[in-house]
């Protein structure tokens, strides 16, 4: 097949380097998860690797993935293309002269008794065993991202995809994979400035052969962050496409009406809808509750050495942002969590000034979430500086429960 991009000729770019009391913008700190990287020198990008798409913008992290890892992904990809597949991705992550690469250098597939033509989910049993393969067959690298297949759906990163890449890949440079083995097509999606977006393009180690082996189109895509009917439907109307209007027929007489077949097409009706109960809906709840309870499990051990010890009370978690992130100043920061304490009534989210001594409201829930969103907040009227967050619960008399300790965290706006 035709190759999807030509060689590069272009060098990596470099990179650039929440409330009622104003704040001196702190000193710029190294995030301590960047601390914790080596540093070493990457390959010659215009005689060692080949680059697929277009040159990784500015502020993406640099993917350099090894031939036996694309082949690892490619194999298991086109074992079947009637459902989803999916796996990890293995590698190192490292920096050079302040910019960020992330190197992929083996692919771990899973078997998944949940999976599907549209949709693949980590079961418990899969994770579990994802983590034996590792230490057993690439003790020395790390899962630095995860790879999925879209069979003839095209490539895109669906709202199911946001939640389990916002839970359980949460560095900076945590990769997701979206590859589509029936058109050839793929695309990276990672993190810039706390949000998630599709990445321009790829490099390919050239160490087993010297030509590529990958035959995929990187393509230009988006990130769905709620992929329900009602909104695909929207999305794909034409923007100049007037809204629906109401036709009115003009009356006529009745028809003469059966009273026995309306009672059939009732009774066939009613048939109908707990077929589709049973079926559909059913199972789909059921589908969405693995989800949940997967996302939760692969968190807590993303969250070990980020949020853990800043949310010590799995009831009262935030999973994104993790602490110690940095937001542009005017972004809308998602707080997703979990709220599921027994004794409460309700619980808060706040923010404030680091040091500071009173805390704003984010938002008040009145029921709680296994996992969901717990707030959105609007930064725009805010300046750069260290912000702390927090979640509480609180009882009927809005005071917080003393059997358990609040969520607290940091995070940093940028200008």
């Amino acid at each position: 097949m035709t190759l999807g991009s030509t060689s590069s000729k272009t060098a990596v770019p470099p990179t650039p380097g929440d409330d009622d009391k104003p704040i001196t913008p702190p000193i710029k700190t190294t995030p301590p998860e960047l601390r914790q990287l080596g540093t070493k020198q990457p390959p010659n990008f215009d005689e060692q690797c080949y680059l697929h798409g277009r040159v990784p913008s500015t502020g993406q992290v640099q993917i350099i993935v090894s031939q036996a890892a694309l082949q690892q992904i490619d194999s298991h990809g086109r074992s079947n293309l009637y459902t989803e597949l999916g796996g990890a991705l293995l590698g190192r992550a490292f920096q050079y002269q302040e910019q960020l690469f992330v190197e992929i250098q083996a692919a771990l597939p899973v078997v998944s008794a949940d999976h599907g033509p549209v949709h693949f989910t980590f079961t418990a049993d899969t994770w579990s065993q994802l983590r034996q393969d590792r230490e057993t067959k690439y003790p020395n690298l790390e899962i630095v991202g995860w790879f999925h297949t879209h069979p003839n759906l095209g490539v895109f990163y669906s709202g199911d995809d946001v939640v389990v890449h916002s839970a359980a890949f949460t560095l900076p440079w945590h990769v997701g994979l979206v590859v589509d083995p029936g058109r050839d097509e793929a695309c990276f999606f990672g993190w810039v400035n706390g949000e998630l977006v599709p990445f321009a393009g790829f490099y390919e180690l050239l160490d087993s052969q010297p030509t590529p082996y990958a035959r995929w189109r990187v393509v230009r895509t988006s990130v769905w962050k709620d992929t329900s009917e009602a909104e695909l439907a929207q999305s794909k109307r034409p923007s100049h496409s007037p809204e629906p209007t109401t036709v009115y027929a003009p009356r006529t007489a009745k028809p003469s009406f059966n009273p026995g077949i309306g009672l059939i097409v009732g009774s066939l009706g009613l048939l109908l809808s707990f077929f589709l109960l049973v079926g559909w809906v059913l199972p789909l709840s059921q589908q969405v509750n693995r989800l949940e309870n997967v996302v939760l499990m692969m968190a807590d051990k993303s969250l070990a050495t980020s949020n853990a010890a800043a949310c010590p009370d799995p009831r009262l978690r935030i999973l994104s942002p993790l602490t110690g992130q940095r937001y542009p100043v005017g972004s809308t920061i998602e707080v997703i969590g979990t709220a599921s304490h027994p004794d409460a009534t309700r619980y808060r989210v706040e923010a404030r000034p680091s040091g500071a001594d009173n805390w704003v409201p984010l938002r008040t829930l009145s029921r709680g979430t296994t996992l969901g969103t717990l707030a959105r907040w609007d930064t725009t009227n805010y300046t750069s500086g260290l912000y702390d967050m927090r979640l509480t619960a609180v009882d009927s008399n809005n005071i917080r429960l003393v059997s358990t300790d609040p969520c607290e965290l940091q995070i940093e706006l940028i200008p």
